[in-house]
């Protein structure tokens, strides 16, 4: 009689002393922060902006894992008056940033809206984006707005953005 757990995948037994430690992935949450925004006004239809507004950050230190997994989520609200006829368009870009200063852009999300009659709107907007055997080591995640379409619309804003990372990885070092 054996017992199916000391079996080996090898065809023999193996005494618990030798057998692989199983590897326990590990889990840390960052949440970061945001500020609202008013979005100025752009004469152009379509306008990308020189100078992104950033809506949301946050940092995490993924060095004690060995190929974490990141996940970064971030939503916000979108509240605006239009006119009618009007339409709306808000590129988001998410970046990440390292110790070495170097942003790299990560992906861009766009909330859109074609009015066809006068209202005041308030909608929600959020992303999530994944990143599979990260490098190790401090990551700065931001989400900024890079590009403003708003013909026939005013009072345009952003409230409430928020944004958080989740990496999940085996430790690096086994103790």
């Amino acid at each position: 009689m054996t017992n199916y757990k000391d079996d080996c995948c090898m065809g023999g037994f193996m005494p618990p002393m030798s057998r692989p430690r199983p590897q326990i992935n590990q889990t840390i949450l960052k949440c970061g922060t945001g500020s609202g925004l008013v979005i100025p006004d752009h004469l152009e239809v379509n306008s990308q902006l020189l100078n992104p507004y950033t809506l949301a950050a946050v940092s995490i230190d993924t060095s004690e894992l060995k190929m974490a997994n990141v996940k970064i989520d971030f939503s916000c609200i979108v509240s605006f008056a239009d006119l009618t006829g009007s339409d709306l368009r808000l590129t988001f870009q998410l970046s990440k940033t390292y110790n070495s200063g170097s942003k790299i852009p990560l992906g861009t999300w766009t909330f859109e809206r074609d009015i066809e009659t006068s209202t005041e709107t308030t909608d929600s907007f959020g992303f999530t984006w994944c990143e599979c055997d990260a490098c190790p080591g401090c990551a700065y995640y931001t989400v900024e707005l890079i590009n403003v379409e708003s013909e026939g619309v005013y009072s345009r804003g952003i409230t409430g953005p928020a944004i958080n990372a989740l990496a999940v990885g085996p430790l690096a070092y086994d103790y």
